[in-house]
């Protein structure tokens, strides 16, 4: 399965994690909500581009998720 995703000014904290909405649609057109906890960049990529961008957004605003 392929999604795509975009970030989003909102936080849920599950199991006692902070994550950061994300949304999107899969490949099919289902509309999605991605709860995530943690990315990832490869060490040997360059990594101020993609800071810079996911620090850009608003700051977060809490939501609660049903999974607390």
């Amino acid at each position: 399965m392929k999604m795509t995703i975009e970030m989003t000014n909102e936080l849920a904290t599950i199991d006692g994690v902070p994550c950061r909405i994300w949304v999107g649609e899969s490949s099919n057109g289902v509309p999605v909500r991605v709860y995530v906890h943690r990315v990832a960049i490869p060490i040997e990529e360059i990594q101020t581009p993609f800071q810079i961008e996911l620090i850009e957004k608003k700051a977060p605003r809490r939501e609660e998720s049903r999974y607390d």
